[in-house]
């Protein structure tokens, strides 16, 4: 079964994730020791922008793997439809936004909050489409925020957000050039 899109202006999600960022700096203003802190690296930066870009790209990598399951394919054939006519450029714009606002909002300012597992569901809950068929999504947003919260537990805010980066990049060049 095929699920119709109409495509999805970058320029829309740019914004989007532009204010969740906003949002998450905000609230990361209130926290003992503001963003700075909470954004900081538990480590050296080197190694968790390195730890994190190797776990994104090897998500990416098993989520293509997997791309012959009917599941999969369904929601990659509804993905392309959304993205499949972006440019390079707005893709990349498009991952770097997403990973570093999503991951400053669940990770750095929920997590330490709500804990691992309601922070991973919360990062589900923003994957959910009104679409039955395209149940995956979600299911793939919570197992992924379990890794990236794990990923923040041992080396802080910039491994998560290089995870998210290296796994929405890959995923939507890849989707774009069909």
């Amino acid at each position: 079964m095929t699920v119709e899109a109409r495509p999805l202006s970058p320029r829309l999600v740019v914004h989007q994730e532009g204010l969740v960022g906003v949002v998450a700096i905000a609230g990361l203003a209130f926290t003992a020791g503001g963003p700075l802190r909470a954004l900081a690296p538990s480590q050296g930066l080197a190694a968790a922008v390195l730890s994190g870009s190797l776990v994104g790209l090897l998500a990416a990598a098993l989520t293509w793997l997997f791309r012959f399951l009917p599941a999969q394919r369904r929601l990659e054939d509804w993905q392309r439809q959304l993205v499949g006519g972006w440019s390079p450029s707005e893709s990349v714009a498009v991952a770097v936004l997403s990973g570093l606002s999503e991951e400053a909002l669940v990770r750095a300012l929920l997590q330490p909050i709500i804990g691992l597992w309601p922070a991973a569901f919360v990062f589900a809950l923003l994957h959910v489409i009104p679409v039955r068929s395209l149940w995956l999504w979600p299911v793939m947003a919570f197992a992924l925020g379990l890794v990236l919260g794990l990923l923040f537990a041992r080396f802080g805010y910039p491994a998560a957000a290089s995870a998210h980066l290296a796994f929405n990049l890959v995923g939507l060049l890849r989707l774009r050039s069909g």
